[in-house]
């Protein structure tokens, strides 16, 4: 099924296990006692997934009704349904093929796909339970077990009502900013001026007025802190690039062990000590950021490996990115 003619492509939809989206799902059941469902388009159909399935466990009678093929089956086009009616219109309670009521959310944009929040199924009035028996029935599941779920499904107080859609909405403002986020650095990932330390730095002494592009700098002394200053500047605009002491020395006109003499000498610290000072330095702001995950900050200081930004970290704070975070103010890790 589509929305408005349109299915999201894959690679910049949205990462459901994304920390924030886990927090609030997590704060939620813990409110409520019910658990939040994200439906979303897909290149292959739709996906979902609940915010944090580890806290509370599904109700009986979702158990019940997904335990045969057929019952799976149908919830999962259910909730396509209602993820798709909520988009086209407010939050709203819907009526579930199973007759147990439910809530559902829209968290998409104005012009985009149908990405919804929709709550676990809640009270069911006693009269949905012919439906619900006409449903059971079709399904061979044993009437007995099913109606003691029925009546079991949580009956929400007023004020635990308002807590739900509290944290429905929240959660859908979340999903909105963080695929905003993921589309911004998909952006500017693709705007890079290229991976290559050699032509970022052959790029500054371009742009700049500190080197002339023709100038060798070993030809005069006082030339050689220029050099340093446009390394370092590059460093602290540009840490993510994958900046190595090979490129910048070829880009410099240097062999690697002048290079790695001259900036030591003039910065009082290798290169590569210099430059993850800087990308950690960064990561300590970007972690305070709940909308980015591990991962994510990781990328975005220049490791395209998560694994080997932890050790590096790890060698700087003492701490895992994880531990760092959850000690100064942040929601968790989402790798």
């Amino acid at each position: 099924m589509r929305s408005n003619g349109k299915t999201r492509k894959a690679g910049v939809g949205l990462d459901v296990q994304h920390p924030l989206i886990r927090h609030i799902a997590r704060m939620t059941a813990e409110a409520t006692g019910v658990e939040l469902l994200i439906v979303y388009p897909e290149l292959s159909g739709w996906g979902q997934a609940y915010g944090d399935g580890q806290l509370q466990p599904q109700p009986d009678f979702c158990k019940l009704i997904k335990s045969t093929q057929d019952g799976a089956k149908y919830c999962r086009m259910c909730h396509v349904l209602m993820a798709v009616a909520a988009c086209n219109g407010s939050p709203t309670e819907q009526r579930c093929h199973a007759g147990a009521s439910v809530l559902a959310c829209p968290a998409n944009d104005e012009t985009d796909e149908a990405v919804a929040v929709i709550s676990s199924c809640t009270f069911a009035p006693e009269e949905a339970w012919s439906d619900t028996r006409k449903r059971g029935e079709k399904l061979g599941i044993n009437l007995a077990l099913l109606r003691k779920a029925f009546l079991s499904l949580p009956l929400l107080s007023p004020h635990q009502r308002g807590l739900l859609e509290h944290g429905m909405r929240v959660m859908s403002h979340a999903i909105r900013v963080i695929r905003h986020n993921q589309e911004l650095m998909a952006r500017n990932v693709k705007d890079l001026p290229g991976p290559s330390g050699k032509i970022a730095l052959e790029g500054y002494f371009q742009e700049t007025a500190w080197v002339k592009p023709d100038a060798a700098p070993a030809s005069g002394v006082g030339e050689m802190p220029l050099l340093v200053n446009v390394v370092c500047e590059l460093v602290r605009q540009r840490s993510d690039l994958p900046l190595t002491v090979k490129e910048l020395a070829e880009a410099a006109r240097l062999t690697p062990n002048h290079f790695t003499t001259l900036f030591r000498e003039h910065a009082g610290v290798t290169f590569t000590e210099y430059l993850m000072q800087h990308r950690i330095d960064r990561a300590f702001k970007l972690l305070r950021n709940p909308t980015l995950s591990i991962s994510e900050v990781a990328r975005l200081v220049g490791y395209d490996d998560p694994g080997y930004f932890a050790r590096r970290f790890h060698q700087r704070t003492k701490l895992t990115p994880r531990e760092w975070r959850n000690r100064h103010g942040g929601l968790g890790n989402s790798e």
